[in-house]
């Protein structure tokens, strides 16, 4: 199996790396930037940006395309980097005959960010790609620290029955990756997972 991994060179993308990377899965990851803390035997860095097909230069085959640019801090991107940048992969998809789309979406946040994410759920079931939809939570891990600042508080309001903090339940980074990575290698006909699904 063959995966590559647009905008994988951040928080998920590299704990996707690590998990892809102990079921001896050929990984490569496209962004603009090169992550060298992501080693060559690791992952396949493929220069690019998501904006600009035309001049990304793609030489494998690869069976499966996992989505992971957004961002949750700049309410200005939210429309470019959580809706229209999927629109892109799934261009790049299309041109390169990959079948299956994995999507990074969210489970909860504010009203702005949440619209953007589904908005781009519904270009992924819309594509006629066979897809995976991932609605984490909070995401936490070693690999970014400031992620541990937010956990203990909304723990404490998701336990007072607080909907909106429901719906943010921090993860470990890991168990995530870990729980799309298990779905991904059974081959199941999961189309979302759900935080309940990987606590």
């Amino acid at each position: 199996m063959n995966i590559l991994l647009i905008g994988g060179n951040g928080f998920v993308g590299q704990s996707l790396i690590k998990e892809l990377t102990k079921c001896k899965i050929e990984i490569s990851y496209l962004s603009r930037t090169q992550n060298h803390s992501i080693s060559k035997d690791e992952a396949t860095w493929i220069q690019g940006d998501i904006f600009d097909l035309n001049n990304i230069i793609i030489k494998e085959s690869y069976d499966i395309v996992i989505h992971l640019i957004g961002t949750i801090k700049n309410k200005n991107l939210y429309s470019k980097l959580n809706t229209e940048s999927v629109t892109e992969t799934i261009k790049l998809c299309k041109k390169h005959n990959i079948n299956k789309l994995v999507y990074f979406s969210a489970n909860g946040g504010f009203n702005h960010y949440i619209e953007s994410k589904r908005n781009g759920e519904k270009l992924v079931v819309n594509s006629k790609l066979d897809y995976l939809i991932v609605r984490p939570g909070l995401m936490y891990g070693k690999e970014r620290l400031t992620s541990y600042f937010n956990i203990l508080p909304i723990k404490f309001f998701s336990k007072l029955g607080i909907p909106f903090f429901k719906t943010v339940y921090p993860l470990p980074i890991e168990k995530v990756a870990a729980s799309v990575v298990e779905v991904i290698l059974n081959n199941t006909d999961s189309t979302i997972i759900e935080i309940n699904d990987m606590k």
